[in-house]
């Protein structure tokens, strides 16, 4: 049945560049029929140069919530009015709330990815790890799993710079974690208990520069896009044995976390995740 839309509805939406791929409409969308919440989850594609006048947009156009995806989740962050505690330390807004005019930012990518690992039984604690991509998206993960106890972790970006200075930065955020950016042939070289591709490298074209069959040791692996569901790396994990897990879940459990962020009320869990598994 076709929802009615009145002058009372709630919008909530998603801005990223590009985010005609996401997911996030559908799943949220089913979440506020199946509370009876007078609400809509739209879709913005923004432009990296366009995130003032968007944020600016929320304000006046008095939208209720938004999510914030590549590449926007650290821009986003002097446009707002006030930012979480862990969010500060992150770098990264994932999810805006807004308050009478008043936008508050936080990070849900980070509860979203560590309870995702719960599907391959891993724990971060006292894990040696490595991350692809220095993103917004890569801070959540890199704090998560420093937070969680992992001993190392190594990080890997095509920028070299952007990777150095994510572990400068971090370093003192986390200093019982050791923090390294290194090359590709250092990853490949080293026994590592996960590695995670927080870069969007398999949205569209694969370019991917590493080649699982050639790395030591991998024991997990996660990679972040969920659309495809299967990128070449998680191709050639299940060719290798290696078992490995796509951004479904973290789309999952960071979604159920901003909708009781915006509503202040529990996510259907179950109907969010029969969503998502209905368009897999």
């Amino acid at each position: 049945m076709t929802k009615i839309l009145s002058g009372r509805t709630r919008i909530y939406g998603i801005i990223g560049c590009p985010v005609e791929h996401s997911f996030s409409p559908l799943m949220q969308n089913a979440a506020f029929d199946a509370l009876k919440i007078d609400a809509r989850y739209l879709a913005f594609s923004v432009k990296p140069e366009q995130i003032p006048q968007a944020i600016a947009g929320i304000r006046a156009l008095n939208i209720h919530g938004v999510n914030v995806t590549v590449p926007h989740k650290s821009s986003v962050i002097s446009c707002l009015d006030e930012i979480s505690p862990l969010t500060q330390l992150i770098g990264a807004v994932n999810t805006i709330k807004n308050v009478r005019g008043r936008l508050i930012g936080t990070n849900t990518d980070v509860s979203g990815f560590i309870r995702s690992l719960e599907t391959l039984n891993f724990s971060p604690k006292h894990k040696s790890i490595a991350l692809l991509g220095a993103g917004g998206s890569s801070r959540a993960v890199l704090a998560g799993l420093a937070d969680a106890g992992a001993s190392c972790i190594f990080i890997h970006n095509r920028t070299v710079g952007r990777a150095e200075s994510l572990v400068t930065e971090f370093s003192q955020k986390f200093p019982d974690t050791q923090l390294k950016s290194v090359s590709v042939k250092t990853i490949l070289e080293t026994p590592l208990d996960l590695l995670v591709n927080t870069t969007t490298v398999g949205m569209e074209t694969d370019a991917s520069r590493l080649d699982l069959s050639q790395c030591r040791k991998i024991k997990h692996l996660a990679d972040l896009i969920y659309s495809p569901p299967k990128t070449r790396l998680l191709k050639q994990a299940e060719e290798l044995g290696i078992p490995a897990i796509n951004g479904m879940g973290m789309l999952l459990y960071q979604g159920c976390d901003a909708f009781t962020f915006w509503t202040g009320q529990p996510a259907p869990e179950t109907v969010m995740q029969e969503q998502l598994l209905n368009l897999v």
